[in-house]
């Protein structure tokens, strides 16, 4: 069986990363925004500017607890962010609209806003994404850089997930395709114990990675035909991708990731199977 697994959302959940990563961000490229004059007052700010001097643990526990509400949010609209790009119009959106978070429900950022307003911000603000772009790389890697430790507690397991996704690395042929820094992913794989063949990491090193168009490479670079193929996926805009890309890859939206019920609702319209766990894939190939 040949399986390829998008990494956030399907294996690891990176939301407390994402919130630390765009929280440092803000306050060192955006120091005049909503959140970085919410957060200059708090300990969290002190930490990340000097994480490498705090224990992980510590350093976790207030973090936690000061994000939380940002963090949940940055949670709600990951259906959206397919990459950086994404990150940037959903943490503007959150910081104009931060006395008023509670307006920021599914009824209101439905598709139709959400990429309209994306469109809009784009067009009008490409400097500032610019900026946040090589902003959002730079404070990944100092977090990283200054306490690892911190840094891998950001990007917490689904489990059970990894479990599996161990056992079956050992008995199949099975690669990650995600449009995260594959340094990233490799080093997080690794201080988990899981040896993972780099030339199976199909992520992120220079270019922006369109799944569409790299999940037909990796067929002919594995040499197979799309039937032959699995895919597991949480967010619907990847799926449609490769749906249009190559129509005989088997596709499959993990419930436990970054969606909701209407991007559910969508691949269910699409023949896109809805599971619960990546051991379906293991019953459905023995």
């Amino acid at each position: 069986m040949n399986i390829l697994l998008d990494f956030d959302g399907v294996l690891f959940d990176s939301s407390w990363e994402v919130t630390a990563i765009i929280l440092l961000t803000y306050i060192n490229s955006f120091p005049n925004s909503n959140i970085s004059k919410h957060f200059a007052k708090l300990k969290t700010s002190k930490v990340l500017h000097s994480i490498g001097k705090y224990a992980a643990d510590h350093a976790f526990r207030v973090f936690e607890v000061e994000t939380k509400n940002l963090n949940r949010y940055f949670r709600k609209f990951r259906t959206y962010c397919i990459d950086v790009d994404d990150f940037f119009i959903i943490s503007y959106l959150i910081d104009n609209n931060y006395f008023d978070l509670k307006s920021l429900n599914y009824k209101n950022v439905n598709d139709n806003f959400y990429y309209a307003y994306k469109k809009r911000v784009v067009e009008e603000k490409s400097d500032d994404l610019k900026l946040f772009i090589q902003s959002f790389y730079d404070s990944r890697r100092y977090i990283k850089d200054m306490n690892e430790e911190f840094w891998i507690l950001l990007n917490q397991p689904f489990e059970k997930e990894v479990r599996i996704f161990m056992e079956v690395y050992k008995r199949y042929n099975v690669g990650i395709l995600s449009t995260k820094q594959k340094y990233a992913i490799i080093s997080i794989l690794h201080y988990y114990g899981i040896p993972i063949d780099p030339n199976v990491v199909f992520a992120k090193e220079n270019d922006f990675i369109h799944k569409g168009k790299k999940i037909k490479e990796i067929i002919n670079l594995w040499g197979i035909v799309e039937r032959d193929l699995h895919f597991v996926d949480d967010l619907i805009e990847n799926l449609l991708k490769i749906r249009n890309y190559a129509k005989g890859v088997n596709l499959y939206m993990s419930s436990w990731g970054y969606n909701n019920f209407a991007h559910r609702s969508l691949a269910k319209k699409n023949g896109i199977k809805i599971i619960d766990s990546i051991d379906y894939l293991i019953r459905k190939g023995e």
